[in-house]
């Protein structure tokens, strides 16, 4: 089970789910697609609304070791996985 971070909030029970629509690679460099579902992530945290004005959130996913997430771009929503 995905366990979903924003600081300070609760987590709602039903509503949008998370979309992940781009990462950023190890170069730096915004890729379209994604690698992974966020159900095939054991954290997800949610890092900043509307990142740059683009209407899109910057989320970072990851398993056990935080040293080995991802980077996405995408729609945090309900934060619902």
């Amino acid at each position: 089970m995905t366990k979903v971070i924003i600081l300070g909030e609760d987590m709602p029970k039903t509503g949008r789910k998370i979309e992940l629509i781009s990462y950023v690679s190890p170069k730096m460099e915004t890729t379209k697609g994604t690698v992974y579902k966020p159900h095939e992530f054991e954290n997800i945290e949610l890092i900043c609304r509307d990142y740059g004005d683009s209407e899109k959130d910057l989320l970072f996913a990851y398993n056990k070791d935080r040293n080995r997430g991802i980077l996405y771009l995408g729609h945090f929503n309900d934060g619902i996985v």
